[in-house]
């Protein structure tokens, strides 16, 4: 939050085999599974297969649906992309996806939460996502569907700049000015590590440049 100067904190993301202790059931539907992770700035909580099903999307990449399943005649979201030409079906085939389906996913904000995170979501500007991709080894730059990201970090453990996608944004809010970076469980320490020593870099340079530029004025 302090080296970022993030709008809201991190989210801690987990995929979990059974419901962490003490972490309340999430009891308010979602239009799909992005949506939990804005509700996860504020709470702590614990999602299954059923309250993703809203979208047929973040249930493909989250492993709840398979690539038998996503045909026009049984999704609607695919449905409306390959209508549309937003995100034709053949596409499906090249989009990150859980191996199998999580039994249990729970979010909150990553300062508060008593339950160990598998990723790391932040939403930032792209300046904060120039410092993250200074602070990594070869992020991955992907785009729609922005629920992609996930299995991106958890499954293959890249971290991940995605650019969002159309619907993530109307059913999350996330801004026009904002993306989405996940980063993997085995990488955060480290990342942490390197985001100080770019941050500080960062401010350096910029202080001199602006000091150049004041005195050629």
């Amino acid at each position: 939050m302090r080296l970022l100067e993030l709008e809201n904190p991190p989210v801690a993301i987990s995929f979990m085999d059974r419901p962490p202790a003490g972490l309340r059931r999430n009891a308010e539907a979602a239009a799909s599974g992005c949506v939990f992770w804005m509700r996860g700035f504020k709470d702590s909580f614990y999602t299954d297969r059923t309250d993703h099903a809203n979208c047929n999307i973040g249930s493909f990449t989250h492993g709840f649906l398979s690539p038998e399943e996503m045909s026009v005649e049984t999704a609607p979201d695919v449905k409306l992309f390959q209508d549309t030409g937003y995100f034709p079906l053949s596409e499906f085939r090249k989009v990150p996806r859980m191996d199998k389906p999580p039994k249990y996913v729970a979010y909150g904000p990553l300062q508060e939460t008593q339950f160990e995170p598998d990723i790391v979501l932040i939403v930032c500007t792209p300046q904060q996502a120039m410092l993250i991709a200074e602070a990594v080894k070869s992020p991955k730059l992907m785009g729609a569907p922005a629920c992609g990201a996930i299995p991106l970090a958890c499954k293959d453990g890249n971290v991940g700049v995605n650019l969002g996608c159309i619907t993530s944004r109307i059913r999350t809010g996330i801004k026009p000015s904002e993306l989405i970076v996940t980063i993997p469980k085995k990488e955060f320490q480290s990342f942490l590590e390197n985001l100080r020593a770019r941050v500080d870099a960062n401010n350096k340079v910029a202080q001199a440049v602006t000091a150049m530029l004041n005195s050629s004025k």
